[in-house]
This record gives C-alpha cells, sequence and structure tokens, in this order.
C-alpha cells in the first residue's frame, strides 16, 4: 500500500474559501431581515415626508411588498384601539397603488413587543382618517430576537394582504410605516 502524500495547502484552501464565502454572506445581507428598514426617528418635528415610488407612467405607485413570514402573531380582527400605551408613536399613510390616492376608513393592524408584554398582548386595528393617515400611540419598543421592531399588516380583502416588519432604534420616539396597496 502506499502513503498518500500530504496536501495540507487544500485543507488550508477550502477553508478559505469557506471563510470568505461566510463573511461575504454577512457583509451583503441585510442586517434586519428582508426589507425590515429602519423607520424610528427622534419624534422632534415633523414625520419624514412620505414620497411615493412612482411606477409607469408616473399615476400610480409601487405596492408594499409583504416581509416573508410577515403574517407571525397576526390576528384576524383584532380589536380597535386609540393608544397601546404611551411614549413612542406609529404614525403612516395609506394608499392605492392604482392611482396613488390616499384611502379612507382602511383598517390596518399594528402590533410589538413593549416593557408591558409581547407582540400577542400589545396589538390594535386602527382605522385610516380621510386623508389616508392612521395613528396610535404605544409604549416603547423592546428588543424581540435582537432588534426593537413592529409589525404593520393589512388583510382586509378589498386589497391584497401586506404584513411588513420594521426596526427602531431604542430612543426613537416614532416610526413612519406607511402600505400602498394593490388590488
Amino acid at each position: 500500500m502506499q502513503d498518500r502524500p500530504s496536501r495540507p495547502w487544500l485543507l488550508a484552501l477550502v477553508i478559505l474559501l469557506i471563510t470568505g464565502g461566510v463573511a461575504y454572506a454577512l457583509l451583503s445581507s441585510e442586517p434586519s431581515g428582508t426589507d425590515a428598514a429602519n423607520v424610528g426617528d427622534s419624534g422632534r418635528g415633523d414625520p419624514p415626508p412620505t414620497t411615493p415610488e412612482p411606477v409607469g407612467d408616473g399615476r400610480n405607485c409601487r405596492a408594499t411588498r409583504s416581509n416573508p413570514g410577515g403574517t407571525n402573531n397576526y390576528i384576524p380582527e383584532a380589536p380597535a384601539a386609540e393608544s397601546l400605551g404611551k411614549g413612542f408613536i406609529i404614525t403612516g399613510l395609506v394608499r392605492a397603488a392604482d392611482g396613488c390616492k390616499p384611502l379612507e376608513d382602511v383598517r390596518v393592524q399594528v402590533w410589538l413587543a413593549t416593557k408591558t408584554g409581547g407582540e400577542q398582548d400589545n396589538r390594535a386595528s386602527v382605522h385610516t382618517d380621510a386623508d389616508g393617515r392612521y395613528r396610535i400611540e404605544t409604549d416603547p419598543t423592546v428588543p424581540q430576537f435582537g432588534e426593537p421592531n413592529i409589525h404593520v399588516g393589512y388583510d382586509d380583502g378589498d386589497y391584497r394582504e401586506v404584513f411588513i416588519r420594521r426596526v427602531v432604534d431604542l430612543d426613537d420616539k416614532r416610526a413612519v410605516v406607511d402600505l400602498t396597496l394593490r388590488r
């Protein structure tokens, strides 16, 4: 039987390729998951302006894309509430993708983890006003799975369902979460 020659350089090459692949994946991935943009701010002054993203001929807006797995903890027909606490405001504009017009009296659901309880306990349905805006005050968010985050969902049948998760910083006082719905 013949001895095989030792090839330590081959093992070193394999380890280097694996390490490089992991490093690339970590550096190129979104730190907060798919579309989990940071939407919080200090709450001083006016909220950031919302500018619809036009598509096609400019008369329509790009629909909000659901996050994969975004339905977690969504409860159909969650009870309406005007407040879930004090210290953090979630607000947004709901509009139709077709025509980019604000939608009145649309029910959206908001849920988040706070110091008073988890996402199952801190949720409410809120309706948009005549200008397509909704607002709810809550206790400040706390980290859940490593970062403070909020969820906003729509699933009432007139438009396609949308479930999104957005992150905020611990010192934020407000988050703006807009929805653009398509049929």
